[in-house]
């Protein structure tokens, strides 16, 4: 497809930007024209998750969707930054699924893992330290040359300190040691009761067996809530993970041997408290992305495939694109 400007006929050029997890994959399809053609948000497409057919099939709906009303003759480039995709031989089978539910061809595609569309939705494709927490927590670098690197995201039974996961497990476990007289009284029984909805603390304990991983991480906001009302284990909880992330952060840094940019990205990041323990802890500037992580992806076609252009490019894509 061309644009004409009258003496001369430009070449539009199409890019695919891809996060996708586990429980949602944000795409997005855009032009050299800095405008996004679609953005479309469908299933989760991690491979640890479904089998290679469903990964195939739900991108093959993504796509439909993407160019249902302007399918391009071809994809010039795509990265997409996906869930477990940490091993070459998931990348590679990743790869295939997207070529092959992809209706056009993809001239360049790239694919990595979903860490580095959180670190370029901060930076914009350039080098620099991200630390994700939000259900789970990992920090993930990226060094000039490129060499990359990852701290923590050893999952929720023996990682993910300083996570949603960590700081509704940490309550739980101290509202049950408050229960049996093992520590203060605190807030955060009715806290609880109230969010499982049962008539006394005890009664908890079936259903914290049964839920999920993100039920548990859904306490965070109300253990904050305890915290800033004066609740002593609220606040050694949100404390606790906020040493955490410190200790991540520092552990990052110090990988690197020059000044980097840092970006925080996550729910758990939305805590005041843990935020103001951070800043104080660590004095420097940190980036708080305001784009959702697929503007990652996005940047990263544009520095890879656009590098004239980017700058323009990701303006225009800036004024358009929001968090979902």
């Amino acid at each position: 497809m061309a644009k004409n400007y009258g003496w001369c006929t430009e070449m539009v050029r199409y890019y695919l930007g891809i996060d996708g997890g586990g429980t949602k994959t944000d795409a997005v399809l855009f032009s050299s024209e800095g405008g996004i053609v679609q953005r479309v948000i469908g299933a989760g497409t991690n491979p640890n998750s479904i089998h290679d057919e469903q990964v195939t099939e739900r991108f093959q709906d993504i796509f439909l969707k993407l160019m249902s009303h302007n399918r391009p003759d071809s994809v010039t480039g795509c990265f997409a930054g996906l869930a477990g995709s940490d091993h070459p031989a998931i990348t590679r089978k990743l790869a295939r699924c997207i070529r092959q539910a992809c209706p056009v061809p993809i001239d360049h595609l790239q694919v990595g893992n979903d860490a580095m569309n959180a670190l370029w939705s901060g930076t914009e494709g350039g080098p620099g330290l991200v630390v994700i927490a939000g259900t789970g927590s990992i920090a993930y670098g990226m060094q000039r040359n490129g060499k990359d690197f990852r701290i923590g995201g050893w999952g929720y039974l023996f990682g993910d300190e300083g996570s949603g996961y960590d700081i509704g497990r940490e309550a739980i476990r101290c509202t049950l040691m408050s229960y049996d007289g093992r520590k203060p009284k605190t807030q955060l029984t009715a806290a609880l009761e109230n969010y499982f909805k049962v008539d006394a603390i005890a009664d908890i304990v079936p259903i914290i067996y049964r839920c999920s991983k993100n039920v548990i991480a859904g306490l965070a906001p109300h253990v904050e809530t305890a915290a800033l009302r004066g609740d002593q284990l609220a606040h050694e909880v949100m404390s606790h993970a906020a040493r955490s992330l410190i200790l991540l952060i520092r552990s990052g840094m110090r990988r690197f041997n020059e000044d980097i940019e840092v970006v925080l990205t996550g729910g758990v990041w939305e805590s005041s408290i843990i935020r103001e323990m951070v800043s104080t802890a660590i004095q420097r500037a940190f980036i708080f992305p305001k784009h959702p992580p697929v503007y990652g992806s996005i940047a990263k076609c544009c520095m890879e495939w656009e590098k004239a252009k980017s700058r323009l490019i990701l303006e225009n894509v800036k004024k358009q694109i929001r968090r979902e």
